[in-house]
């Protein structure tokens, strides 16, 4: 009501003032008073360019330069006041910026004032006090919006500075005091920007002895208004202490000072606002508490401010210790975390977390991350129902942001929490990837201090419990392979990485210590593991290792051979010349002699750099020589063979003889073979990298050795051929099979395996198992029949007629007769269904294999597309498509000879040359011959097509006149599928012959 009349009164005397205006100009002041309402309407404005550009306009109105009216000069002050009071979100800010800028231009000009203006100071505090005093009965909401407006008011005289400027008016600053502080006292929800005006009101006065008196008036207003033991009125004292200390009076504070030890705990209590209890002067009267409040006092942070700002002060002297952490532990650890604070205060302690890490100096970063904050901060983490889940999450987001903003923060951060009151499974627990994050966003020299920092942690897992300690051990080498997974800045190395101390070199050296030494018996307690690392948890650091090999094969550092052959001279090192660690591998002395020479002969190749003027050779065998040695050190018996047969083969690489080329060869297509058969990534890869490099080196013998493995027959015999393994070993190799699966790099890391691949189609895509599943019924008939002729019962006819035995009743004695009968028939049984399962992890085996062998041959028709051997492989791999062939191994045959045929097409590389003619024309025949056989597979038609099409491409490439001749191979084939009208032949080979001649003839044009 009261607002209604208030707008008709004003509506009432802008009436009055146009009707007194004449009317030639009443149209020019309509449009005046228009453009004002269109200013102070974008002072509203949302947009921070339209109230700053409105404010503009006004300011230059109405300053005394452009001489204004007096009177309008009080009307704009007036409407500017009231503005403050709107309840539109933006209205403050465009309003208090404007007023205060415009009495700034008023009473702080030194020139020549506004005609007829009578205004002093005193009168714009009284102006702001009436226009924005609450009339009649007006909603909470309003009256709230009234008192915010008065307020701001109160803040643009403070801000203008007109009170002190050109002149103090010690009168004006009291009565400002005493209305601030008022509200301050009587309007809990408002005190917290009571307290901001006041601090920026002491901040004003630049610590200038003149203004002395202005900071012990308002010292002395906090004890007259109750405002001492309020985080304001804190806030408001180390604000003055800090510019006029002589103006602070005894007895309020220990040496005047609330930072003081001895009042730590009721400044903990003022902070906390809990105010139960707390009175001032004597009196009974206590503190008003405000509603509740989602965020801390600005107080906070002042007061920390000043605690830092003097222990910095007192670095300087080394006696005196920092208080900040002590301080941070009393107030916010102990007051903020304790077990009993409620929700709302624990949230306050997140919110001064993340204000805090982002500014704290290093030195202080570690305090901040006390006990209890710790754990509140693990138990809101972990589970997303939680009341404080959001809170704590901001927390953490706030400390990975001050690592990628600061160097060198990573480390206190990272420590804190992994010891002590933290944990190294912190992002098990808490479900995030803090540690990971931290990990990867450090600088390069606080991840060198880390590494160290967790090897600490697996020397002393803080557990005796075996099976923890293992737990934790493996959460650390899982972030050490992490961090050489995904680190970032892997372009910035250069080969100093392999000399200097740095953290990929530490990382590689903790892994190589816990995996291959174990303490001697003079080391120190200090520098031996408790518990001792276990041989699993050292099998778990040996497949982290070979997990980083992998990645760092594709770091392009030095060769590709750089970083494996790095490792293996580590062992060599820590082995011969460390005083505190032993080698964990024991062998006889022939081993010790065959590793020695190997080591010998793998620095040497490093040393010359080529094997027979080919360095390209020299990397490959530094990559296998470097990884069979790592086997060996693991443990695998097969590894020292390898080694011999590697130095034949780099030997016949050496000689570049004809009779040894052959056998080094075949030596070496046995090593890369039992790479590339090995479940790790890391040796596949080591595998595949090896043969691309030799594959211009591979002979015709080489490529069958390879082949033959093709046409293997998928049965026990067949794994006998390959792996020259009997029953007995293939029970024992299933057996360490079994038990290794836990230990499977693949599995750990999440990577994918095409093993697992092939396991899985070749279980399902087999189009011979009905042969087993017959050999099967025979089994199960057999065993049906003896047990019925032991039990003297009819054995079960196939009419399903009922039996009627009256012998079927036997007594004790001759049950007992037979239990030996009984025994040896079951035992008969379970030695049938091993067999059976050997036989199906025999085909599971050589299936596997033939895939490993189908990447090499897809790696060689790849790297040496025009050399003649590689029609060699056509047929070999053809006989892989057909029908009755296992199903991935056909899928991943035709893609292979797709990949390879199309090369010519994408790539424009030159067809093969070969020599022999005529082995060529019956490879085309045998090509057409094998199109037959396919069973009607659509995917062996196709394949056989195409190779076929390519091997016409070689032979017209080599002399035009040769198409004659390769129609008529199509045309002996053709008559023949027309004869047979049970020809399995597809008409696709045909058809593809006929488009392919069609295009060749016209671009012969």
């Amino acid at each position: 009501m009261g607002s209604k009349v208030r707008k008709r009164e004003h509506e009432s005397d802008q009436g009055e003032k146009v009707d007194e205006v004449p009317p030639k100009r009443r149209r020019h002041l309509n449009e005046e008073y228009l453009k004002l309402s269109k200013l102070y309407e974008d002072l509203a404005a949302e947009s921070d360019d339209v109230r700053l550009e409105a404010a503009k306009q006004l300011i230059v109105k109405f300053s005394p330069e452009n001489k204004p009216v007096a009177k309008e000069v009080e009307t704009a002050l007036i409407r500017l006041i009231k503005g403050l009071c709107s309840q539109r979100k933006a209205a403050r800010i465009g309003f208090s910026l404007t007023l205060t800028e415009l009495l700034r231009e008023i009473f702080g000009s030194k020139k020549d004032g506004i005609e007829g203006f009578e205004l002093d100071v005193s009168s714009i505090v009284t102006m702001v006090e009436e226009k924005t005093k609450v009339e009649g009965n007006v909603p909470g909401r309003e009256r709230r919006d009234h008192l915010i407006g008065k307020l701001f008011g109160f803040k643009a005289i403070m801000q203008s500075s007109i009170v002190i400027e050109p002149e103090l008016s010690l009168e004006c600053w009291n009565k400002l005091l005493d209305q601030v502080c008022g509200m301050a006292r009587d309007v809990p929800w408002l005190r917290e920007e009571c307290g901001m005006v006041l601090v920026e009101a002491v901040k004003s006065l630049k610590g200038q002895t003149q203004y002395q008196q202005c900071a012990v008036e308002l010292i002395e207003r906090l004890s007259t208004f109750k405002l001492v033991s309020t985080p304001e009125g804190v806030a408001v004292w180390l604000t003055v202490q800090e510019s006029f200390e002589m103006a602070l009076p005894e007895g309020v504070w220990h040496d005047k000072d609330p930072l003081a030890k001895k009042e730590r705990s009721r400044l903990a209590k003022i902070l906390k606002e809990n105010f139960q209890g707390e009175t001032e002067n004597g009196t009974d009267e206590a503190t008003k508490g405000a509603a509740a409040n989602p965020n801390p006092s600005f107080a906070w942070n002042l007061v920390f401010s000043e605690m830092l700002r003097k222990d910095e002060l007192s670095k300087s002297d080394a006696k005196d210790k920092f208080e900040f952490p002590q301080f941070w532990t009393d107030t916010v650890d102990s007051n903020l975390f304790s077990s009993s604070a409620s929700h709302e205060r624990k949230a306050w302690g997140f919110k001064l977390l993340s204000s805090m890490v982002t500014r704290v100096p290093k030195w202080a970063v570690s305090a901040l991350f006390s006990p209890n904050l710790i754990r509140t901060l693990i138990n809101q983490s972990k589970k997303d129902d939680r009341f404080l889940h959001s809170a704590a999450l901001a927390a953490l987001s706030a400390v990975q942001f001050r690592v990628e903003q600061v160097d060198g923060s990573a480390l206190p951060i990272f420590v804190a929490l992994t010891s002590k009151f933290g944990s190294i499974e912190f992002d098990r627990i808490t479900k995030t990837k803090t540690l990971e994050q931290i990990l990867l966003s450090a600088d390069d020299e606080s991840l060198r201090k880390i590494v160290r920092h967790l090897n600490s942690l697996v020397l002393r897992p803080e557990s005796e419990d075996q099976a923890v300690a293992d737990s934790r051990r493996q959460v650390i080498a899982d972030l050490l392979l992490h961090t050489v997974k995904h680190y970032k800045r892997y372009d910035g190395l250069d080969e100093d990485v392999f000399e200097k101390d740095n953290w990929l070199r530490r990382i590689l050296e903790l892994l190589v210590e816990y995996a291959y030494f174990v303490p001697s018996k003079s080391v120190k307690t200090s520098k031996v593991p408790l518990p001792p690392v276990s041989e699993r948890g050292r099998t778990m650091f040996q497949e982290r290792l070979s997990s980083c090999l992998t990645k760092l094969l594709d770091v392009k550092v030095g060769s590709r051979s750089a970083f494996a052959f790095m490792i293996v001279g580590m062992i060599k090192s820590k082995a011969t010349s460390s005083k505190t660690l032993d080698l964990a591998f024991k062998a006889d002395a022939s081993i010790l002699e065959t590793l020695k020479e190997a080591t010998q002969t793998l620095d040497a190749i490093s040393a010359k750099g080529s094997i027979a003027g080919n360095k390209m050779a020299a990397e490959g065998f530094i990559l296998l020589y470097s990884l069979t040695l790592l086997q060996v050190y693991n443990g695998e018996g097969d590894a020292i063979m390898m080694l011999d047969d590697l130095d034949a083969s780099r030997k016949a690489l050496s000689k570049k003889q004809k009779d040894s080329t052959s056998e080094g060869q075949n030596a070496f297509v046995e090593i890369v073979l039992s790479f590339v058969g090995n479940t790790r990534t890391l040796f596949r890869r080591i595998g595949e990298e090896a043969f691309s490099i030799f594959a211009s080196e591979i002979s015709a013998d080489g490529l069958r050795s390879l082949t033959d493995i093709l046409d293997t027959e998928e049965n026990l015999e067949g794994q006998k051929e390959l792996f020259n393994q009997g029953d007995e070993n293939a029970e024992e190799d299933q057996s360490s099979d079994d038990s290794g699966d836990d230990s499977d790099v693949e599995m750990i890391d999440g990577e994918p395996q095409d093993d697992e691949e092939d396991s899985g189609s070749a279980a399902s895509g087999d189009s011979d198992s009905d042969g087993s599943d017959e050999e099967d019924d025979a089994e199960l008939t057999q065993f049906n029949n003896m047990l019925a002729l032991t039990l003297q019962t009819s054995k079960p006819n196939v009419d399903g007629d009922e039996e009627t035995s009256d012998e079927s009743d036997m007594d004790d004695e001759q049950m007992m007769a037979l239990d030996p009968h009984l025994t040896k028939i079951f035992q008969q049984r379970n030695q049938a269904t091993t067999k059976k399962k050997e036989r199906e992890d025999a085909k599971l085996n050589v299936v596997q294999f033939k895939s490993k062998v189908l990447d090499l041959l897809a790696i060689y028709t790849e790297k040496q597309y025009s050399n003649p051997l590689t029609l060699d492989v056509l047929l070999p791999v053809l006989r892989r498509t057909r029908a009755n062939a296992n199903k991935q191994t056909a899928e991943k045959a035709a893609k292979m000879l797709k990949t390879f045929l199309d090369t010519r097409t994408k790539r424009k590389a030159a067809l093969p040359k070969p020599e022999n003619i005529e082995g060529v024309w019956e490879l085309l025949k045998g090509i057409h011959e094998e199109a037959k056989l396919g069973g009607g597979a659509k995917v062996h038609a196709d394949a056989c097509s195409t190779a076929s099409l390519h091997v016409v491409k070689v032979l017209v490439g080599l002399n035009k006149g040769n198409y004659a001749g390769a129609v008529d191979v199509y045309a002996e084939t053709q008559k023949q599928w027309f004869a047979d009208k049970k020809s399995p032949l597809q008409p696709v080979l045909f058809t593809q012959f006929q488009n392919w001649s069609l295009n060749a003839r016209q671009q012969a044009k």
